[in-house]
């Protein structure tokens, strides 16, 4: 396979750029050369690659390849090269003036190829419906709502855009739709009203202490939280409304955060107790919590909830459970 090399990135000082090598619907670069990119050391990079994939946040197997590259002196070596995937999610670690250029660069770039994937595949999208238009306009209006900067902003851009890589819209479009998760499972154990309480109180002494709550923080307003989380295990007969754990999660976050059932810090108690109940019900996740939804991708989430509208709201349940994966066997 022929191996390109394009340049698409220039760093505002004019020392640094980025010329990567294309392959395989992607671009790759080596660890020597990130870290020329991102003006640090390469035992940097390799620690931050590291740590990426221990944490399970990237596979390293579909993520990093051996390509071959010729020196100045001509001859040829075999080095790995780690794709954009890992190469943005360095980025986002480095602490770095050009670090914080490549993120800045990466988050516009990203908005632009959002808005030309939508442009170019308008008819697919008049056909197929306008949930992407509505990702693309909720992300611009959280963006500036919220008067989003560095980790928050890139977490709200880097949900998006693996809701768009997953819809795959330039590329099996048509094969790769975030559907209905329509998966039935047994044994899911339920969040109730009392130990809400008591997760949440436990939370407001932390914040508390951080001073990053007041005595407000967590208090009920009538009984929309008990209404939520009764509303997550309803159904009819041998049916239920809401079938597996990521359709229930989901739909407790987008409750708690879009129905304001406490007086003050909706957004923080409502992804407290999203995390806590797919924790409670881990046995029927694929993989551990942690690996599901980091920190960042949280914050994004909620965001995103807060700032849509309530006619996107199965956009959102959709967007949420597209990060929980579930169990296809039964726990022994």
């Amino acid at each position: 396979m022929t191996t390109q090399h394009i340049q698409i990135f220039t760093s505002a000082d004019g020392k640094a750029e980025l010329q990567v090598a294309l392959e395989k619907d992607t671009v790759w670069l080596s660890q020597a050369q990130m870290a020329e990119l991102f003006g640090t050391q390469r035992p940097a990079i390799t620690k931050h690659l590291g740590n990426i994939y221990k944490a399970g946040e990237l596979d390293e197997q579909s993520t990093c390849s051996i390509l071959e590259h010729m020196a100045e002196h001509g001859q040829r070596y075999r080095t790995k090269h780690y794709n954009l995937d890992a190469i943005i999610s360095v980025g986002y670690r480095v602490n770095s003036m050009r670090a914080t250029q490549f993120r800045q660069w990466a988050t516009g770039v990203l908005k632009q190829h959002l808005v030309q994937g939508y442009t170019l595949n308008q008819r697919r999208l008049q056909e197929r419906g306008i949930e992407f238009e509505q990702a693309v306009n909720l992300l611009t209006r959280t963006l500036s709502n919220q008067q989003l900067v560095s980790p928050e902003g890139e977490a709200v851009a880097a949900v998006i855009s693996d809701y768009a890589r997953s819809w795959s819209l330039l590329q099996g479009y048509d094969e790769q739709q975030l559907a209905e998760i329509s998966i039935k499972q047994l044994d899911m154990r339920s969040l109730h009203l009392n130990q809400a309480l008591t997760a949440i109180a436990e939370l407001k002494l932390t914040l508390i202490s951080k001073g990053e709550a007041t005595e407000l923080f967590g208090q009920l307003r009538g009984e929309g939280l008990a209404s939520a989380l009764a509303t997550i295990e309803q159904g009819f007969g041998d049916e239920l409304f809401y079938p597996n754990v990521a359709s229930r999660a989901a739909h407790l976050l987008y409750f708690v955060i879009k129905n304001h059932p406490l007086a003050d810090g909706n957004k923080r108690s409502g992804s407290f107790l999203f995390l806590w109940y797919l924790r409670l019900n881990q046995h029927l996740l694929a993989k551990p919590v942690e690996q599901l939804i980091n920190d960042n991708t949280l914050v994004a989430l909620a965001l995103l909830v807060a700032e849509s509208l309530p006619d996107q709201k199965e956009l959102m349940i959709r967007l949420i459970e597209h990060f929980i994966e579930l169990r296809v066997d039964s726990p022994e």
